[in-house]
């Protein structure tokens, strides 16, 4: 008993550091292909390699592939038609799992009334927010509707038709903690974009 519980408990932790490895370097990549994209013209002056790792790095590219990562340490191989379904049954979710104004209000207590409320309304990184945090909570919610795809096909049960509630339940914390984690990642391209 205390080894099969002690193996449930390795497996939970590899999954939340496949999860958080994911969602960062999802956001991160978030906020460096928007940069580019607002900013076309720098592109050429972009190193080549830092180029091809934006181009590998896509949102949906490291979305799949942490689907993947996820049914591997279950010891399961997902299906094309399961990765799909659970990208568009847990993007569906994670729209609901963003609360703006928990996060406006963040900005404004880390920031002061005065400031905080400044950015909000003119900083274009204020623009970038839902984008970046829509994208770790998507990534989020895909990871957490993989996870609990598997535990429930490894009890014999078929594939889920809908999240479980439970397993989408997104600690604000955790998602404001990643999604600056994130930013911090793609800080060097904002500066190199800015000098």
């Amino acid at each position: 008993m205390a080894k099969n519980q002690s193996s449930v408990l390795r497996l939970s932790g590899q999954i939340e550091l496949t999860l958080h490895t994911a969602c960062v370097k999802a956001g991160a990549y978030c906020i460096a292909q928007g940069i580019v994209q607002r900013f076309p013209l720098a592109k050429p002056f972009l190193a080549k390699s830092l180029q091809e790792s934006m181009e590998r790095n896509k949102t949906s590219t490291i979305q799949k592939q942490l689907i993947k990562d996820i049914y591997k340490q279950h010891e399961l191989k997902p299906a094309t038609w399961e990765t799909s379904a659970i990208i568009a049954v847990a993007s569906t979710s994670a729209n609901q799992l963003i609360d703006f104004k928990s996060l406006e209000q963040r900005i404004i207590n880390g920031m002061g009334k005065t400031l905080g409320n400044i950015v909000l309304k003119y900083a274009p990184l204020s623009q970038w927010a839902p984008e970046l945090i829509g994208v770790v909570a998507q990534t989020w919610a895909i990871g957490r509707y993989a996870d609990s795809v598997c535990r429930i096909r490894k009890i014999g049960s078929s594939w889920l038709p809908a999240p479980l509630a439970k397993s989408l339940r997104l600690p604000k914390n955790i998602l404001w903690n990643w999604t600056e984690e994130a930013f911090t990642l793609a800080l060097p391209i904002i500066k190199k974009f800015s000098s």
